[in-house]
């Protein structure tokens, strides 16, 4: 028999034992490496319809859902006089509006702006759809004025002495107090807050804070008259011992009686400065003609 005919009698030789049953082994792995194939596939298919089906909901509930839409949608807390919709004028704000378009750190300065707050933090709510809004509020203690391009401006400070405009104030409360500080300047905030935290120490009432444009300040004290202070701030605390020895110790008499004022600015050495007396007035001449 020839070499090529003993090959293709070898190659059906073994056409037919691979047709025939495999060993009992190789055949249970072979149904094995499927069963893990048609699994993974299985699993691939299920990753992919969970990953398309959170796709879908998370557009629907981001382009539907996750949206302001009235004002009744914002919770705020720490403060009871502040409403809704205060806050949604101050900050801006108009419906239908995308959570994802707001930014947070925005509406927090236009509402330190626009509303008598000292802090505010806003976030955003999910679920349900919403603003969390917490405010500490700043409470106005004494009406207050001050110059500014356009003339006198009227408005408010808290005891921090901080300036709170008139429109703005009139979201919260009334001064606490029946003091106004007129010419209100930012660089004497400081001193007037002390005054404002110190007020009832300086002789009841105190009536106003009076505030030179050079930085001086006076005081208005119903039972000493004008008291005038200077503008040292370092001399506050002896000034206010001094008042309130002065108010127990000045005669009746004197109190209330000076023209110029009560000169504190030396604190050690108080001047009273008295009103002159009047001039005897002199008939008028009659004349002749």
């Amino acid at each position: 028999m020839s070499p090529d005919a003993s090959s293709k009698k070898g190659l059906k030789l073994g056409k037919r034992k691979s047709q025939g049953p495999l060993p009992p082994g190789v055949e249970r792995r072979r149904r094995l490496r499927q069963e893990r194939r048609q699994e993974r596939l299985i699993q691939l298919w299920r990753l992919t319809f969970f990953l398309l089906t959170a796709t879908g909901l998370s557009w629907l509930l981001l382009i539907l859902g996750w949206n302001l839409r009235s004002a009744s949608q914002i919770q705020i807390s720490g403060s009871l006089r502040i409403d809704e919709n205060v806050v949604v004028k101050a900050a801006g704000l108009s419906f239908p509006q995308s959570l994802l378009s707001l930014e947070p750190s925005q509406m927090e300065a236009n509402l330190m702006q626009e509303l008598p707050v000292q802090e505010v933090s806003v976030q955003r709510r999910l679920l349900p759809p919403g603003l969390d809004i917490q405010i500490v509020e700043r409470r106005p203690i004494a009406e207050a004025s001050r110059m500014s391009p356009t003339g006198i401006e009227r408005g408010m400070v808290d005891l921090e002495a901080e300036w709170m405009p008139i429109d703005m104030a009139r979201h919260g409360e009334k001064p606490a107090s029946a003091v106004k500080v007129e010419g209100w300047i930012s660089n004497r905030r400081a001193a007037i807050a002390r005054i404002l935290q110190q007020r009832d120490l300086l002789g009841r009432p105190l009536k106003s804070i009076e505030v030179e444009p050079a930085g001086g300040i006076s005081l208005r004290i119903q039972t000493l008259g004008l008291v005038y202070l200077g503008a040292d701030e370092a001399l506050l605390n002896q000034q206010f011992k001094t008042i309130a020895q002065l108010t127990q110790s000045l005669p009746p008499i004197l109190r209330g009686t000076s023209n110029e004022g009560l000169d504190l600015s030396d604190p050690s050495q108080p001047e009273l400065k008295l009103r002159p007396k009047p001039k005897p007035t002199t008939p008028a001449k009659v004349s002749n003609r």
